[in-house]
């Protein structure tokens, strides 16, 4: 598990817990009960392990994020039909919202197919859009939340998929989503960085220096091992 530093203890209530794909029911069970131990508020996990997960979290307050991820091919009505059954299913096995992840240049492909379904399938349910912040230029970031804005996105988090350190160039691409988020979008800031204190408190301080509203509406993703 993650050990709750110094540093980890000061966004204690902004952390997510992660879990991997390859879990199974022992993994989750410690994992579910890590999360009431440690009062986390909710944790992320692939759509099979969502059902397994629900009965020992069903009576608290922790939420179950199911995650998902769109091929990178056409966003086509076949590829959104198939990731709406699967989250729909998530929701019936207990989970409170989706995690859909997809590549920037396919998102509006995303938002013009899940526009018109958004408030059936998302009734009393979050969406939450992944985007890799890498894929992100300097002159996207309107496109970007205009349509974070036409599909009414809870939150938007931007993952880390490979960090490449100074090459990565992280704390510019962190700069320039700041400097251009549109205070229209009322989303929350997720995070997903690793467990790298360095990156997580590079995001967390340049938020509140240059966006302080949001100092209070992040959330940082935690790889938990499950050792």
């Amino acid at each position: 598990m993650i050990e709750m530093n110094d540093f980890f203890a000061g966004i204690r209530d902004k952390v997510g817990l992660w879990c991997g794909g390859d879990f199974v029911g022992v993994d989750l069970a410690r994992m579910a009960q890590i999360a009431v131990e440690q009062q986390v508020g909710c944790v992320s996990v692939v759509p099979d392990s969502v059902g397994v997960l629900w009965p020992w979290l069903e009576k608290t307050s922790i939420e179950i994020l199911g995650r998902f991820y769109l091929p990178d091919v056409r966003v086509n009505e076949k590829a959104i039909s198939d990731v709406t059954v699967q989250i729909n299913n998530a929701f019936k096995h207990g989970a409170t919202g989706a995690q859909v992840f997809v590549r920037y240049k396919k998102l509006a492909e995303l938002v013009h197919q899940v526009a018109i379904i958004r408030d059936d399938l998302f009734f009393n349910r979050k969406l939450i859009i992944g985007l890799d912040i890498a894929d992100i230029g300097p002159y996207d970031w309107a496109n970007v939340f205009d349509n974070l804005k036409k599909i009414r996105a809870d939150a938007v988090m931007f993952a880390l998929t490979r960090d490449t350190g100074d090459k990565s160039d992280f704390v510019g691409r962190v700069y320039g989503m700041l400097e251009n988020w549109d205070s229209g979008f009322v989303g929350e800031l997720h995070w997903a960085l690793g467990n790298n204190p360095v990156r997580i408190e590079q995001a967390n301080r340049l938020v509140e220096s240059m966006q302080a509203n949001l100092v209070h509406k992040q959330r940082f993703w935690l790889n938990w091992t499950g050792e």
